[in-house]
């Protein structure tokens, strides 16, 4: 099958252009980069900007859409330009028939407090429940997408880390002060996180599935908190690092006042922490996964720290 995907120049989108030439398929990867992944045919391909579809998309028999501007801090219109304008724009250019996949965000769920799991019905939410740019956007393309293309398939992972991160653990680690490493709540919230492959996998199985539309979680089917994963980490790494706790709502308000500040100042650099990163690390969000076993035949696990002395010999 011929299999376009988009955002190829990204972790998670050069993983997915991997996968699925490994497992047979034709792959065009597009990006925005002038360059992308080796050894791909590749299209560059700015879905923020009104630039033409690069030839060949519109004969894709499926397409992977993993493009979207992904950050804590930044300007609306950069969100809705690239993730929202952007679905739209990937969707005039691909055939009516193409199978298309699209990676989503757990971050429409928008976290009350509670414990328990959220399922796929309970999001998104009204646009006005969002601590950031990014799940209001990620939301608003899902909106989109079930509008126009309601035989799409929406995955939705939470915290996908691995091999080839630039983004999740490297951010946590690159905060460590003379062995020390601040989390709210210490990190220790139980919360669903998806490695790498198991995005993959579900991938995978999506585009050979066509007849599942919808939003499906995808997830680690054993939840772990944050401070599970560093310190697996460190101790792969062989690093002496201590997490010291500060309590959530103190970190959660103090990240409300700093992005006043930002805002009035009109600072354009992201603060030093935001609502929604506060979020991720203090919202006890485990996601069902029924829909991920039942529909798409996946039940992914992990064993953190196999997979984090793997992330050490992928870095070395």
């Amino acid at each position: 099958m011929r299999v376009a995907v988009t955002g190829a120049t990204g972790f998670v989108g050069g993983a997915i252009v991997r996968r699925l030439a490994a497992a047979g398929h034709e792959v065009l990867a597009l990006g925005r980069a002038p360059q992308g992944p080796a050894g791909f045919l590749y299209g560059q391909w700015d879905l923020g900007s009104n630039a033409k579809a690069p030839a060949g998309l519109d004969r894709c028999e499926a397409v992977v859409h993993a493009a979207a501007h992904v950050a804590a801090w930044g300007d609306e219109r950069v969100f809705q330009a690239v993730t929202v304008d952007g679905t739209a724009r990937l969707i005039d250019a691909i055939d009516v028939h193409a199978r298309l996949v699209v990676i989503g965000s757990s971050s429409v769920y928008c976290p009350d407090g509670r414990r328990g799991t959220y399922r796929e019905q309970d999001a998104p939410v009204d646009s006005g429940g969002y601590r950031g740019a990014y799940p209001r956007a990620k939301a608003a393309q899902e909106r989109l997408v079930a509008e126009r293309r309601p035989d799409a398939i929406v995955l939705r992972p939470r915290a996908v880390w691995g091999p080839g991160d630039r983004t999740l653990l490297p951010r946590l680690e690159a905060r460590i002060r003379a062995g020390r490493l601040v989390l709210p709540d210490g990190g220790r919230h139980p919360m669903s996180t998806t490695h790498v492959e198991s995005l993959l996998d579900a991938v995978e199985a999506a585009v050979g599935h066509p007849a599942v539309a919808g939003p499906v979680n995808v997830a680690d089917a054993t939840p772990h908190s944050a401070a599970e994963l560093l310190e697996a980490l460190f101790v792969a790494r062989g690093r002496d690092v201590r997490i010291v706790s500060i309590p959530g709502r103190l970190t959660g308000g103090l990240a409300h006042a700093v992005e006043a500040a930002w805002r009035l100042a009109r600072i354009e650099q992201e603060p030093p922490f935001t609502r929604y990163a506060v979020a991720q690390l203090t919202a006890p969000i485990v996601l069902d996964l029924t829909r991920l076993v039942r529909d798409l035949g996946i039940r992914p696990d992990v064993d953190v720290r196999q997979r984090a002395g793997e992330l050490v010999v992928a870095d070395a």
